[in-house]
C-alpha cells in the first residue's frame, strides 16, 4: 500500500446554487405573505401542534407566535364546545380530505 496519486472529480454546481437561492427567495416571500395577511392564518402539524401563527391571529387572540408554537391547537385555543368538530376537520385534512368554509372561534388570551 504506497499511495502513488490522487484522483479528483469535480462538478459544476452553478445551476444548483441558483436554484437554491430561488427556493429561499420563494420561501421568504411566502412566509412574509402569511405573516402580513389580513386574515388569521395558523398551521398545525400532523400531531395537532401549532407550527404557524401569523400577526392577524395574534391581533385577534392576543397570543403571540412564541406563545402558541408547539402547543396543541384544539386543546389550547379552541373552546370546549367546538373541540371535537375542529379535531375532526383537522384529522380529515391530515388525510387529504378538504373541508370548505368551516368556521370556529379561537379562544382569546383574555378568555373571550
Amino acid at each position: 500500500g504506497e499511495i502513488t496519486g490522487v484522483i479528483g472529480v469535480g462538478q459544476d454546481i452553478t445551476e444548483l446554487r441558483s436554484i437554491l437561492v430561488e427556493q429561499h427567495r420563494i420561501a421568504d416571500d411566502l412566509s412574509r405573505l402569511i405573516d402580513t395577511a389580513n386574515a388569521p392564518i395558523f398551521g398545525v402539524s400532523i400531531a395537532g401542534l401549532v407550527n404557524e401563527w401569523n400577526r392577524k391571529a395574534f391581533d385577534l387572540t392576543g397570543y403571540s407566535k412564541e406563545e402558541t408554537m408547539g402547543r396543541p391547537l384544539v386543546k389550547s385555543f379552541i373552546g370546549e364546545e367546538y373541540q371535537s368538530s375542529v379535531q375532526a376537520v383537522l384529522t380529515r385534512a391530515c388525510n387529504g380530505v378538504e373541508t370548505a368554509n368551516f368556521e370556529f372561534p379561537l379562544t382569546t388570551k383574555d378568555g373571550r
